[in-house]
């Protein structure tokens, strides 16, 4: 069985500090990221820098 890692992320100025009222899911395989870490680039949809707030484990099924 596979884990399915689900991030909660806001968007955050590094500048200022100020977030984003909407938080927004990002979903990965591989547990790259840190709760609290600030990332930028994580990918389309996702600009500038993103706040990782909580992180939800979830197994899924693999395709054997």
């Amino acid at each position: 069985m596979e884990k399915e890692y689900i991030y909660t992320v806001v968007r955050e100025d590094f500048r200022t500090g100020g977030r984003a009222k909407r938080t927004r899911k990002y979903y990965s395989f591989t547990p790259d990221l840190k709760v609290g870490g600030l990332y930028t680039h994580l990918g389309k949809g996702y600009p500038g820098c993103q706040r990782v707030l909580d992180v939800e484990e979830r197994p899924c099924p693999s395709a054997d």
